[in-house]
């Protein structure tokens, strides 16, 4: 909740909050979280869902992380030239968890963020792109922010890996 001073008024705003997930059924679970039904609002490039009474806007971004960065790029940017920004993004979906700190049916709140697979397969194994001099493969949300969200879900706190592939045996799981 965010107070503002209007025309001599306060008034109170909900901060507007997009949710991103991969498929439209991880987004249509998340609207079901809702009382109200959400509107489809095409936007160049996207299509959100949009919820009433100041509740997030939903986007199906898409799999992969071409299609869900540009998708959740032309939502930040149509949100902008609107002139009503987005204050946060939620990336939320299903994943897999790595026993035993993340178990079937838990709610894990990412500490940090590292692309698995972003790098280069070499003779001697497996070089990220940061060993690579490319950029980074790892991020860091605020910190802050991750131990409000932990505290206010009861989610547990720790490193996501986000990946091209699913991965699909016990022995890329044990790598990874």
């Amino acid at each position: 909740m965010v107070l503002q001073a209007e025309e001599g008024q306060l008034t109170t705003s909900s901060p507007r909050i997009l949710v991103a997930t991969a498929v439209p059924v991880e987004r249509d679970a998340v609207a079901r979280a809702f009382p109200e039904p959400a509107v489809e609002l095409s936007r160049p490039g996207t299509v959100l869902h949009r919820l009433p009474d100041g509740g997030p806007d939903l986007l199906a971004a898409g799999v992969g992380p071409a299609l869900a960065a540009a998708s959740t790029a032309a939502a930040l940017t149509a949100a902008a030239l609107d002139g009503a920004p987005y204050a946060l993004v939620v990336s939320a979906g299903i994943g897999g968890g790595f026993l035993p700190d993340a178990p079937v049916g838990s709610l894990v709140v990412a500490d940090e963020i590292t692309a698995a697979d972003l790098g280069a397969e070499t003779a001697d194994g497996f070089l990220p792109v940061t060993d690579l001099g490319f950029g980074t493969v790892t991020h860091h949300p605020p910190a802050g922010l991750v131990a409000a969200v932990a505290t206010a879900t009861g989610a547990r706190r720790g490193t996501v890996l986000t990946g091209s592939t699913v991965t699909g045996t016990a022995e890329r799981a044990a790598l990874l």
